[in-house]
């Protein structure tokens, strides 16, 4: 299978080793990982350029710093530096919890940049020519692990790329859990009375308060009759 990285091949088997398995981790849609790869790439390409130089740097902070020091100030080793500061930016989120944000994009980014470092990588050990300072990364081979020509720019074999990858998941659509409505409760409802009944209940109120008055009326009566007996015989009795 052909690789966008044979040229290192021949001249670092190691870095080559590591990239094809970013490459092939790409491929299996495992982005994660291949930012991961890349990483290692890249924290082996810097520590090799450092090379005698290195003292007390331990990490890659610290090696890309030290690099960053004693490099030029010419175009290609800015650049090949901001790509190796940009690897280990994207490799650092890939081993924490960030790493849920890092998609197909952030991996293809990753391995274009780790092909810019490798050919900067090639030219520093004298492994370099003009056709491989003018290539370009070829979306088309990291996905069909065959050497084809490229007719589209970097971002036009993403788009493509992206589309298809898209349409692949889209045939297996999640399946969506229903919500299971919460149970509603149980209300009894009010018993109905009916107009009857209200009559009824109207008129056995009144029907009581015309009873009081009733009463209160013979009650007074029976007083006033009393009064007036009472006033006969004291008129009476002295006679």
């Amino acid at each position: 299978m052909v690789s966008n990285f044979d040229f290192l091949k021949n001249k670092d088997k190691k870095l080559y080793d590591i990239m094809i398995d970013a490459e092939k981790l790409y491929r299996d849609g495992y982005f994660v990982q291949t930012i991961g790869q890349v990483r290692k790439f890249g924290e082996i390409v810097s520590k090799n350029v450092l090379g005698v130089r290195r003292t007390t740097e331990e990490n890659f902070s610290d090696v890309l710093a030290t690099l960053s020091d004693i490099l030029g100030d010419n175009q290609t080793d800015k650049e090949f530096i901001d790509d190796l500061y940009f690897i280990k930016q994207k490799g650092n989120l890939a081993v924490h919890d960030s790493a849920r944000e890092l998609g197909g994009d952030v991996a293809l980014e990753c391995l274009q940049r780790a092909y810019e470092v490798s050919i900067s990588y090639a030219l520093k050990n004298g492994w370099g020519n003009k056709k491989l300072l003018n290539s370009i990364y070829n979306v088309n081979t990291l996905m069909t692990g065959k050497n084809e020509k490229i007719t589209e720019t970097l971002s036009e074999q993403y788009e493509k790329k992206k589309e298809e990858f898209q349409k692949k998941e889209n045939k297996y659509p999640p399946v969506k859990k229903e919500k299971t409505p919460a149970k509603q409760l149980k209300t009894k409802p009010k018993p109905k009375t009916s107009k009857k009944k209200e009559t009824k209940k109207i008129e056995k109120k009144e029907n009581e308060e015309l009873t009081e008055f009733e009463l209160y009326i013979h009650v007074l009566i029976g007083v006033i009759l009393i009064s007036m007996m009472i006033g006969i015989l004291i008129f009476i009795l002295p006679l």
